[in-house]
């Protein structure tokens, strides 16, 4: 029997035993640090932390301070997680610094050693400043990793000095953060302070060097990784969601995975999906969307499902544990528009979901055309609905595309990887 979006979305939530990230961990890779025990510092938003190492005797570990504008749901929030528990395997202490606001629960930044709310009332705010400084002070911070131009700048006017280290990844989309000439002076400003700025794909690369007055020879770029223990194919999970929706073995399962604003273009893979259908108007298939909107996104994107296909799309809410429901998708169906990376690209692969998206941004990094996925060549309807028709021709062809999706993944998106090309930079900002 089919089921409302709502109880989808409350399924989910049950689906499988919740596996926290970092709950099983990989053996330490000791690169230049000894991990041991040492005190934490309990910061008032934070819970209990694993205990991070350090060099020798009293001496404190290597110290990161990930600094954003808050930790709510996200790609960039999975970057961030992912990264401070690769970190962590290797023996540094990540600390979480939100300029804004947490946006998230004190359970979900327990990785953290400590964690910083600094309230800011705007860049010039010196108070944040002060803040800043003295935390940094008191718990020993080595490097600051500012996740967004406007953490970069605040860190850069609140620690003039060349301690701690600074960098920063460099997440955006489009033009957000270089498109005005202002935001280009910033960015050269603070680029004096800043010893690197890294990007997750080569094509944000090439953007950020073209777009700014900055020294091109500090700026790198790091694939992003994901937790391979949270996204993995696992045939229960499969079952269970197909059994969700009242779909069998034979039932093509498409998803779909985003926020309804223009840039993901939810709006598009639905029209995808439509015109597909409207091809192989007998085929037993499903859409699945996962994401959510305002208000306004909200009506706008259900209003574009025909009343003769609304029993065949389903909207499940936005759903915190992805990794439950990947598994059951025969099919990554990704409609955006522009992409910085597409960590969801990433972590669909790694759980042997081939991917349909165009090419667009850094999204050719992410998905081997014909070998994990088909990339359309550009974000429309009928584009994307021809690489859905082609994955969706045989069994047997999405089989190896999912086989060789889930080597792609384990061989290039490991949060081991990530964390260790990291420390490096890290360690040449110290040096």
């Amino acid at each position: 029997m089919r089921r409302t979006g709502r109880e989808l979305d409350a399924a989910g939530r049950q689906a499988g035993s919740s596996v926290l990230p970092g709950d099983r961990r990989s053996p330490v890779a000791r690169i230049g640090w000894r991990p041991q025990l040492r005190q934490r510092h309990d910061g008032a938003d934070c819970g209990a932390s694993p205990a991070a190492g350090i060099r020798s005797g009293t001496d404190p570990a290597m110290k990161v301070l990930h600094l954003t504008l808050s930790y709510s749901h996200g790609g960039r929030r999975e970057a961030i997680a992912a990264l401070a528990l690769g970190l962590r395997e290797l023996g540094v202490a990540s600390h979480l610094g939100c300029l804004d606001a947490f946006g998230s629960e004190a359970a979900e930044r327990t990785l953290f050693d400590g964690c910083l709310d600094l309230e800011r009332r705007g860049l010039f705010d010196r108070s944040a400043w002060r803040r800043l400084r003295d935390y940094c002070r008191e718990q020993a911070i080595d490097v600051i990793h500012a996740h967004d131009a406007a953490s970069e700048a605040m860190a850069a006017l609140a620690m003039r000095r060349n301690s701690p280290a600074l960098l920063m990844s460099f997440h955006r989309t489009r033009g957000l953060e270089t498109a005005r000439f202002r935001d280009r002076v910033r960015n050269a400003l603070v680029g004096l302070r800043v010893g690197a700025v890294v990007t997750a794909s080569k094509e944000r690369l090439r953007h950020y060097i073209d777009n700014n007055y900055f020294d091109p020879a500090k700026v790198s770029c790091i694939p992003l990784g994901i937790d391979l223990e949270r996204f993995r194919p696992d045939p229960v999970l499969r079952a269970r969601t197909r059994r969700h929706i009242g779909a069998g073995e034979g039932t093509l399962v498409v998803g779909t995975v985003g926020h309804f604003g223009p840039e993901k273009g939810v709006d598009l893979a639905i029209g995808a999906f439509h015109e597909f259908m409207r091809r192989q108007p007998g085929r037993d298939a499903r859409l699945l969307v996962l994401g959510r909107g305002d208000a306004a996104q909200e009506a706008q994107v259900r209003s574009l499902v025909a009343e003769d296909l609304a029993d065949r799309v389903h909207f499940c809410g936005f759903q915190a544990d992805p990794q439950h429901w990947f598994p059951g998708f025969d099919v990554l169906l990704h409609g955006a528009r522009d992409e910085a990376f597409g960590l969801v690209l990433a972590e669909a692969q790694a759980c042997g979901v081939p991917v349909v998206a165009a090419r667009v941004g850094g999204i050719p990094e992410v998905v081997l055309d014909r070998r994990t996925g088909r990339l359309a060549p550009v974000p429309e309807v009928d584009s994307l609905a021809d690489a859905l028709q082609q994955v969706g021709a045989s069994t047997t062809y999405r089989a190896e595309l999912a086989r060789q999706a889930v080597e792609h993944a384990r061989e290039q998106f490991s949060r081991q990887r990530y964390a260790g090309e990291f420390l490096r930079i890290y360690r040449r900002l110290l040096d």
